[in-house]
């Protein structure tokens, strides 16, 4: 049944690799929807949290950084910078203030802004900076694109956050909500799982296996203990021996971190078989 007292918008998260975006998205919904690592381009899909408050949802949406360089991107991570398929009420481009902008970042920036009609400008990592250099980064872009609002946060100490949050809600339309009020994200478990165990190939590894890398899981839930199995799909039968390790201790690292996160996920204690396989 329809409710007028309910509103309901998608929120787009948009910026350069390694502004914060997934960070924000999992401060937001205060649990790991998103995985996060230091390398470029961790982000593979775009990936939505759902956010509830008194009437209103808000669908705050994860994507891949935009790509100015593809020396490790296959042509899956340039499609998915922007599923055009959702509508978009308000979009957000999240900057890191560490990083010097250039003008090859701002033509990047405007040339996505000007898909959308309302834009926020999300500066974060202000725990990092001098109020100067907050400053002029703000000015700086503000004169270069159009922006309805700027906000200065620190999405890993969780600062602004909330003053954020309440500001998007102003923007958001009435309609019926597209979530059911236990619904965090739009992703499912195996997903989730997956992505979990791709994170941690990203802390470990390096160069361009965690990009190419793919995970199935298997889930055998029952009474006694939960079994996970995944099997970890590299391109190069020579890669397969890099993500097991000497004596198999690269495989062990990542399956004891995988399993401590997917434990805190399903609340309950899991058995993780990892085999790594050519694809």
């Amino acid at each position: 049944m329809k409710n007028k007292n309910k509103y309901c918008g998608t929120v787009l998260f948009v910026g350069l690799p390694n502004a914060g975006k997934s960070t924000l998205l999992n401060s937001i919904i205060k649990q790991k929807i998103s995985i996060v690592s230091p390398k470029v381009q961790t982000t593979k899909d775009q990936i939505s949290g759902v956010f509830n408050k008194d009437k209103t949802q808000i669908i705050f949406t994860d994507t891949p950084g935009i790509i100015e360089k593809r020396k490790f991107y296959n042509k899956h991570y340039a499609r998915m910078t922007f599923n055009k398929d959702i509508d978009v009420d308000l979009n957000c481009i999240i900057v890191d203030l560490q990083k010097d902008i250039n003008d090859k970042n701002i033509e990047s920036l405007n040339s996505f802004s000007k898909k959308f009609k309302k834009n926020f400008l999300v500066l974060n990592k202000i725990d990092l900076v001098s109020n100067k250099k907050m400053l002029e980064v703000s000015s700086l872009l503000n004169s270069k694109l159009n922006f309805l609002e700027t906000f200065f946060i620190s999405a890993k100490k969780n600062k602004g956050i909330e003053y954020f949050i309440d500001r998007v809600a102003k923007y958001i339309p009435q309609r019926e909500w597209l979530y059911e009020n236990d619904i965090l994200t739009d992703k499912g478990i195996k997903y989730q799982i997956s992505e979990i165990t791709r994170e941690k190939i990203f802390n470990l590894l390096n160069k361009e296996i965690p990009y190419t890398t793919e995970i199935n899981t298997m889930i055998e839930d029952k009474k006694e203990i939960c079994t996970i199995y995944q099997d970890i799909l590299v391109l190069k039968e020579s890669q397969k021996s890099i993500i097991i390790g000497k004596n198999g201790e690269k495989i062990k690292m990542i399956g004891s971190r995988a399993r401590l996160d997917i434990e805190k996920l399903l609340k309950k204690k899991i058995f993780l078989n990892l085999i790594v396989k050519k694809k």
